[in-house]
Formats: C-alpha cells, sequence, structure tokens
C-alpha cells in the first residue's frame, strides 16, 4: 500500500512541477505578446481601420510582428499598405516598418505580418497604424 501511496506522491509533484513550467510560460511569454492591443481593436491614426490582437516577437536579428486589421472605410481594396511606428517611453520613434494586406474588402478583418529591423522589445512603449495608401 504504501508503494501506491508514494507513486501518486510522486506524480502529483511531477504534476504540479509542469503546471508550473506552463504557468511561467503563459505568463511571461504569452501575456505581453498578446497585450498589445485591446481585444476590443485600437483605431489606426486616419479611423477608417481598426487593428487588434497585435504580437510582436523577438527573432534575435529582427522584430516579427503579427495581428489582425479591420477595414472600416467603406472602400474594397485589391491591396492596401499600412506603415507602423514603434516610440520609446519619451515618445522619440524608434523604428517602423510596412506592411500590406491584400483581398481586403471593406467590413473585413485580415491578418497581417510584418518584421523589422531589430530593437530591443523592452524599449518599445507604444505604436501606431497609419493606412499609406492602396493599388
Amino acid at each position: 500500500m504504501s508503494f501506491f501511496a508514494t507513486g501518486s506522491y510522486l506524480n502529483l509533484k511531477q504534476f504540479q512541477f509542469s503546471t508550473f513550467h506552463l504557468f511561467i510560460l503563459f505568463f511571461f511569454l504569452l501575456i505581453p505578446i498578446s497585450n498589445w492591443s485591446k481585444s476590443n481593436g485600437v483605431m489606426t491614426v486616419d479611423g477608417n481601420y481598426k487593428y487588434y490582437n497585435v504580437g510582436l516577437q523577438d527573432q534575435f536579428t529582427y522584430l516579427e510582428i503579427n495581428g489582425q486589421i479591420e477595414n472600416l472605410s467603406g472602400k474594397d481594396h485589391v491591396e492596401a499598405f499600412f506603415t507602423m511606428n514603434f516610440y520609446d517611453r519619451e515618445d522619440i520613434l524608434l523604428e517602423t516598418c510596412r506592411f500590406a494586406v491584400q483581398g481586403f474588402p471593406s467590413g473585413h478583418k485580415r491578418d497581417f505580418y510584418a518584421s523589422m529591423k531589430y530593437v530591443d522589445p523592452k524599449l518599445i512603449k507604444r505604436f501606431t497604424i497609419e493606412f499609406d495608401g492602396e493599388n
């Protein structure tokens, strides 16, 4: 009987240890990435588009950005171009990158992906997205 009790105790300890590591992974990696923009969306500078769930991933030599953007402009776009501007806590521009969204009808959401020159993610305090034009 004591053998089974000891085995159960070890399994419980291993489970608690694994759960702890998953919590740490979620807290430090997923929460900062997922909280860049609120779930109800943030308007672009011109007010015609709304972006959601913007995430930033450090790839060591560059930064990868992804998220969703919604077309509220009332115009269908074959291809729409946007610029992202990243600022530090003193509101100084750190870096800029561009991305394109293809097949972007009015009223629809699309995923977007971008990459930019490496900037320490800890320095980035806020960002903006601006509509640049269309094809």
